[in-house]
């Protein structure tokens, strides 16, 4: 799940920029590194393990608390260095957000060399969609994968929504511990009651919001697809695993399946157990999707994420591609660079071989080559 969300307050809404520039020190393979970032199309090129992936990572990092790879903060740090910052100014407001990664500590984010009271607190400041390798698992993972692509995705959209899924984290953390204990001893309704009350509270808006950012997505997904994927239609629905999808119903239910849920030790019921079903032609691509087809899926719900937040916000996100493109057999990458030419506003493309590109993108591009953690503009 997203990090460092616990206790998270609303956070201020605020218009994202692009990125005019990034530093990185001891982060990944980069010992120090700056660039000065094109507001348009960025093409980064290199052999494989060079550290093309790393500097994405760091955006995404800036953008979304997260890594691309790994589960822990500190494996971002460069071998034998404690700490590890990554930072990026924003065109236009001239705002710095960064990151410090220490060992032994929890990472710090920074607005203007000021401290956040929480990591969270810079989502929704610099907008971001990413398609990588690891996207994948979004299709062809289990659940939580994709439970996980809709919380990233709304969270920087609505802070509303980061609260609600804050708050409905900590009520189902505190509940299951109540669970594991009763099989111990006694623990009174009342005690339960006050964590019921929340998770069916936040659970009913969290679903609310879900579905209706899968409506929203699921046209915008079809266009995509169809022209990627030679006229084969994607579908999307949100789907709520159990009968409970009321805040009234959720409670209800939360209330007579204790006895179940201790036996279990965990909550049986609520949107931390829901799914979004991702289908092509009326088949689960999860389950009878070719890796063709699976892989053409991912890029259509994210391509059609960017086009969403552009229709709601007026600005399309930062577009990162990792080695995407020499991924795609012919029609899909021309049908690809079309999308990206027509949709994307700035973007970071990494690929083996810029000519990988097409030269419609080339020709817009400021091109950058990258060896051994050292990024040379050319």
């Amino acid at each position: 799940m997203i990090d460092d969300l616990k206790n998270t307050e609303t956070v201020e809404s605020v218009s994202p920029g692009k990125v005019s520039s990034v530093s990185l020190s001891d982060f990944r393979n980069y010992s120090e590194q700056a660039v000065e970032l094109g507001q348009g199309f960025n093409i980064i090129s290199g052999q494989n393990a060079q550290g093309k992936t790393n500097f994405l990572e760091a955006l995404y990092l800036l953008a979304t608390t997260r890594l691309l790879r790994g589960k822990r903060d500190q494996e971002a740090i460069r071998e034998g260095k404690d700490r590890a910052v990554v930072a990026a100014t924003l065109s236009g407001t001239r705002t710095e957000l960064s990151f410090v990664l220490e060992r032994g500590s929890k990472k710090k984010a920074l607005l203007n060399g000021l401290v956040l009271p929480r990591a969270s607190d810079v989502i929704g400041r610099l907008r971001c969609v990413c398609v990588s390798a690891a996207d994948m698992e979004i299709v062809r993972g289990d659940p939580a994968e994709r439970r996980l692509f809709l919380d990233l995705e709304l969270s920087a959209l609505s802070p509303a929504y980061l609260r609600h899924l804050t708050l409905y984290r900590r009520a189902v953390e505190q509940r299951n511990a109540l669970l594991r204990d009763s099989r111990e001893r006694h623990n009174p309704p009342e005690a339960f009651e006050v964590w019921e009350d929340q998770i069916a509270q936040h659970g009913a808006e969290i679903r609310t919001s879900r579905t209706k950012y899968v409506d929203d997505l699921a046209p915008f997904a079809l266009e995509v697809h169809r022209e990627m994927g030679a006229g084969e239609a994607i579908g999307l629905q949100y789907k709520v695993q159990d009968e409970a999808g009321s805040y009234e119903l959720l409670l209800e239910s939360l209330a007579s399946r204790r006895g179940v849920d201790i036996a279990r030790g965990s909550t049986g019921v609520g949107p931390h157990r829901d799914e979004l079903e991702i289908s092509v032609d009326s088949l689960e691509a999860r389950l009878f999707g070719s890796q063709g087809q699976q892989r053409t899926a991912v890029i259509a719900l994210k391509m059609a994420t960017l086009a969403l937040i552009q229709d709601r916000e007026g600005t399309p996100p930062l577009l990162l591609l990792d080695d995407i493109l020499s991924d795609l057999d012919q029609h899909r990458r021309a049908h690809l660079v079309k999308i990206v030419l027509s949709k994307a506003g700035q973007a970071v493309l990494t690929c083996t071989e810029a000519s990988a590109a097409g030269d419609e993108i080339l020709s817009r591009a400021k091109l950058f080559k990258v060896t051994q953690g050292s990024i040379k503009e050319l």
